[in-house]
């Protein structure tokens, strides 16, 4: 039987579709109706136009599967966009989890987030038991991911047969909007000259990820939580390692708090009127760079058998991607970002 999958045009659901078309399987794809579709670019994909929020799509898109990934959500780091956010992520999840039980498919994997986990330091990072810990950053993505878990939990109670995973920063190739990738354009181009004085987060290969996740649906309990991660770096520690793999200087400057702060407040002020324009930079990221937001994979080792991909493996693949795509050109000076025309 075919596999529905949300959220398949994002970095995470292209990947996990790769590999699902690679293995032979049949994928049904609930798309928007102006998503970008090139990662659907297979006649072992069928496209149903939709999206989490028409239950009538779901039900459409869902006849006939027997095995759900669901991926789609609202991701942004920012304090505005919480009534998006909640009907996205939150009445998002419950509908999808609502038409698992409806047609009775034998099990959906969630993909959450490390945001719905809590957080860590270094010498003592966060487990699928840690109380979550990250209300008071006040970030709607963090908040409606932490509200869509207990959508699932409330929908295995009433007997689906349902996993969650907990991606922490994915990096990796085929980063096509990009997400996480951004950072490593801009630090590779030496377009952001410094880095967080302290805050660091796990940080995992996008091919790990969609290990952690089929790994899930084959062998993961019924309502546990499982969390991918990598590696857990400083910020400082990442930047350094993509400019080892960019083949660039690292910046010099390590920025406390208090000297971007002001900045970040008339961003953020400025922002609740043009959202759009500071996505990147507001009193939400900056709450969250400082963070330390560090995560353990343990349990996922030892109950499915994910295997660790090294980060800067992640990275270095990343870069490659995005030169042969077209975001990095190499120029004499040094790499200069750029706007690519996607084909399949």
């Amino acid at each position: 039987m075919a596999i529905f999958v949300t959220g398949g045009t994002g970095f995470v659901g292209f990947n996990l579709i790769r590999a699902l078309v690679a293995d032979g399987e049949e994928v049904r794809a609930l798309v928007r109706p102006n998503a970008n579709r090139i990662a659907l670019d297979s006649d072992r994909v069928t496209v149903v136009t939709g999206d989490v929020t028409d239950i009538d799509s779901i039900r459409r898109g869902m006849d006939g599967c027997d095995r759900v990934y669901h991926l789609a959500g609202w991701v942004q780091i920012t304090p505005w966009g919480i009534d998006t956010a909640r009907r996205v992520n939150v009445t998002g999840t419950e509908n999808v989890c609502n038409m698992c039980i409806e047609h009775g498919v034998r099990r959906m994997v969630h993909t959450s987030s490390v945001a719905a986990v809590g957080h860590g330091p270094l010498e003592s990072p966060a487990t699928e038991n840690t109380a979550w810990n990250l209300g008071g950053l006040r970030v709607p993505y963090y908040i409606t991911k932490f509200e869509a878990e207990s959508r699932v939990r409330e929908a295995v109670k009433r007997g689906l047969d349902a996993v969650i995973v907990n991606p922490s920063y994915v990096v990796g190739p085929y980063d096509i909007k990009p997400t996480g990738g951004r950072v490593i354009i801009k630090y590779v181009t030496r377009s952001v000259p410094g880095f967080p004085s302290r805050g660091g987060i796990g940080f995992v290969d996008v091919r790990e990820v969609v290990e952690g996740m089929r790994l899930s649906m084959e062998r993961g309990r019924t309502g546990e939580r499982y969390i991918l991660n990598g590696e857990n770096l400083s910020y400082r520690d990442y930047v350094h390692l993509i400019a080892r793999a960019g083949g660039v200087a690292p910046p010099k400057w390590s920025v406390p708090y208090g000297l971007i702060y002001p900045a970040a407040a008339l961003a953020n002020a400025a922002g609740w009127l043009r959202p759009r324009l500071f996505t990147d930079f507001n009193l939400t990221v900056l709450r969250t760079g400082f963070c330390e937001h560090y995560v353990s994979s343990a349990k996922a080792r030892r109950e499915l058998g994910v295997k660790h991909w090294p980060i800067e493996r992640a990275v270095a693949d990343a870069i490659a991607w995005f030169e042969e795509r077209g975001y990095l050109l190499r120029k004499p000076g040094g790499w200069q970002a750029s706007t690519p025309t996607m084909t399949a």
